[in-house]
């Protein structure tokens, strides 16, 4: 079902080899919230009570649900004061499957509450590629035409990311099976074989997403910024949640378009309502010596006051495998949730300026 195949994708691990589709985080702990009926209704509990599942040892929250209304709703605030109270810890949501409907395409406000909250990662869907893509797709460069748009009814820019969200192969509950596996012939495109099953959706993109955060948090963790390698001495054992969207973010890839099948392809641009920073790329977020394509400096937990202005010196670097051509600078922060049904939800107006040897 859904919630097996949104798990296994996180952390799914064949026990006796490599898996045919073994998740991003591959044996990764997971405390799961039940949150339907067997008629496919959404029964979640209270926020707070959600959002507590495997507390204080779960950090990352992955939501693959969510709901019409574009707006800030109370939940959206409830996430938000969550986050905001909770700093270490992360709330992915899923952007909505709303952006085409009918012969409709590209149809703005279709992302729904509780990805409409301000300190979340909502995420958008982008097309797979390989054995999992379905035929006629254009490839991984162009966004799925369902994926829903920004922006949120207070003119906030979303999706914040776009993953890999349509035909993607993880894990598939048989209840009538004991000890399901891979098959010998592997499923194709939105299909199902054994304990394999291809589903699209934005909820098939968040836990790619949330996958990789908690790498990220590894990462971290493990020691392995600023050297990119592992060194215990380098151990940041509580990275923010708002440093991890910001690494997530901050190495996102620009998209080509919107993949609309016969209808063609819609422009998308970088920081649109289509595509938000873009794809998710973790060989352009972090460094790893000799293996990934840029090199990180980063600032947590850093406090600014009214008025004031901080400064931050970086000396670029493109030794030891650096192959970005680009400096990119991206600044997040958490605040409180706002007032529901708000109009202008952001509370804090942060301007970040970049200079190029004083210019």
């Amino acid at each position: 079902g859904h919630g097996t195949h949104v798990a296994g994708t996180i952390a799914g691990k064949r026990w006796d080899a490599e898996g045919a589709a073994d998740g991003i985080a591959p044996g990764a702990k997971l405390a799961v919230a039940d949150i339907g009926n067997r008629n496919g209704d959404l029964l979640t509990p209270n926020d707070k009570t959600l959002l507590s599942t495997g507390r204080p040892q779960s950090q990352i929250h992955s939501a693959s649900w969510g709901s019409e209304f574009n707006f800030y709703t109370s939940r959206a605030r409830n996430f938000d004061q969550f986050m905001f109270e909770n700093d270490e810890f992360l709330i992915i949501v899923a952007a909505g499957n709303s952006g085409s409907n009918d012969g409709a395409f590209d149809i703005p406000n279709t992302v729904g509450d509780p990805a409409t909250a301000k300190n979340v990662i909502a995420v958008g869907a982008h097309n797979s590629w390989g054995h999992s893509s379905a035929a006629g797709n254009l490839g991984p460069s162009y966004i799925a035409d369902f994926s829903s748009r920004g922006p949120t009814a207070d003119n906030r820019m979303k999706p914040d990311i776009v993953a890999v969200g349509k035909s993607v192969l993880s894990a598939g509950a048989d209840p009538n099976v004991v000890g399901e596996c891979d098959p010998s012939k592997i499923p194709g495109a939105n299909s199902r074989n054994g304990g394999l099953l291809s589903l699209q959706g934005t909820s098939m993109a968040t836990p790619v997403v949330s996958g990789t955060a908690a790498l990220i948090r590894q990462y971290f963790r493990d020691g392995y910024y600023p050297s990119g390698e592992k060194n215990s001495d380098d151990a940041y054992p509580n990275p923010s949640g708002a440093l991890v969207k910001a690494v997530l973010m901050n190495g996102a890839q620009n998209l080509r378009g919107v993949d609309n099948g016969v209808h063609g392809v819609t422009d998308s641009k970088p920081y649109d309502n289509t595509q938000g920073f873009g794809r998710l790329s973790l060989q352009d977020s972090v460094y790893l010596a000799g293996q990934t394509n840029v090199q990180l400096e980063v600032w947590d937990r850093e406090r600014i006051e009214d008025q004031d202005i901080n400064t931050y010196n970086v000396t670029i670097d493109k030794s030891n495998g650096c192959e970005a051509e680009d400096l990119s600078v991206t600044l997040v922060w958490i605040e409180e949730g706002s007032n529901p049904g708000c109009q202008n939800c952001v509370l804090n107006d942060l301007d970040l300026s970049v200079s190029f040897r004083g210019q």
